[in-house]
């Protein structure tokens, strides 16, 4: 591709990029990068995400044009990649597995990577990758001072749209582990039990409770046990349907709200989180891990229901509560389904 072609394209894809009207739109446009063949071509947004609020402002948002772009949230880039950590400049180069095999994962014989720089500021905090079946791309051997300014271009663009994602869900999300607030739970939890008055089914609220977390803000201090809560929401977040809405509801607790689900089909996410939490020691910074246990309290709202949907909404949480608080009597570590 001739030198003044490409940078047409590009500078084209540069304003495609700047003028986005969503996430969704910007994710497609930097799906399809000019002057990279487009046959087994693939793009990872490798993003350092250490308290979980980027992840959860991107879900739900996937390209629609056919486009490949994968999301990899790391806690550390250098723990993670450390070649990409090293990243001064636009890097072009032969795809090596032992380097770049965890930047595309599943993707099978590309032959050229070219990885670009995501700052904000002066600090380091991501990088856009693109793995190419070429040996050499025709975006690859464009100006490094082009290629460091489209990387300045998709990092000022992706924060734009991260920034408008935190000013819709303002009040709705928890800064320690990114996941919904009760604010949000309690929204949703209404829109569900309208639905069961409406058109019958059922749905089910299960509320974690972390057992003895203020030993470990005792013994290492807040920033520990908000790793802690980070670490355990993850493992939560990775039992649930993507249909369930999942919230910290307080300091050390976290509610999963199961639409259509009756009560005795809740009780295998228990058993899955239980297992989930116990299978390792807690991350709590520093390299450090604790083994640490949770009780479980499961309610339902039966088909039928008449009340108004606040105070259903707020019976469903008084019961799953104190069925959790029977578990914690018993010392924890278990589940109880509300009588």
């Amino acid at each position: 591709m001739k030198q003044g072609g490409l940078l047409e394209q590009l500078l084209a894809w540069e304003r495609e990029l700047l003028v986005a009207d969503s996430f969704r739109a910007w994710i497609d446009v930097a799906a399809e990068p000019p002057g990279v063949a487009a046959g087994d071509r693939v793009v990872t947004l490798l993003l350092a995400d250490p308290t979980f609020e980027l992840r959860h402002l991107a879900a739900g948002t996937h390209g629609s044009t056919g486009g490949v772009l994968q999301f990899q949230f790391v806690e550390s880039l250098a723990g993670f990649a450390p070649q990409v950590a090293a990243l001064h400049s636009a890097w072009g180069g032969e795809y090596c597995a032992a380097d770049h095999a965890l930047l595309f994962p599943g993707v099978a014989g590309p032959r050229h990577v070219l990885m670009l720089p995501l700052r904000r500021g002066a600090r380091l905090v991501g990088a856009y990758c693109v793995a190419s079946p070429d040996r050499v791309s025709a975006m690859a051997e464009a100006d490094p001072g082009l290629l460091d300014h489209l990387a300045a271009v998709i990092s000022a663009s992706l924060e734009l749209h991260f920034e408008h994602a935190r000013t819709l869900r303002g009040g709705l999300v928890d800064a320690v582990t990114g996941w919904h607030s009760g604010h949000y739970l309690e929204a949703r939890m209404r829109e569900e039990i309208a639905r069961c008055q409406r058109y019958g089914g059922s749905v089910s609220c299960l509320v974690v409770d972390v057992d003895r977390l203020c030993s470990v803000n005792e013994e290492l201090g807040q920033p520990a046990g908000d790793a802690a809560l980070r670490d355990l929401a993850s493992r939560i977040e990775s039992q649930v349907r993507a249909s369930d809405a999942a919230a910290r509801i307080g300091s050390d607790e976290f509610a999963v709200l199961l639409p259509s689900t009756q009560l005795a089909h809740a009780v295998p996410l228990a058993q899955r989180i239980l297992a989930a939490v116990a299978a390792a020691p807690i991350d709590v910074g520093g390299g450090r891990g604790r083994p640490v246990t949770v009780s479980i309290g499961i309610a339902g709202l039966a088909q039928g229901a008449r009340a108004d949907r606040k105070t259903l909404s707020d019976q469903l949480i008084v019961d799953a509560v104190a069925a959790l608080h029977r578990v914690k009597q018993r010392g924890g570590g278990g589940y109880e389904i509300a009588s």
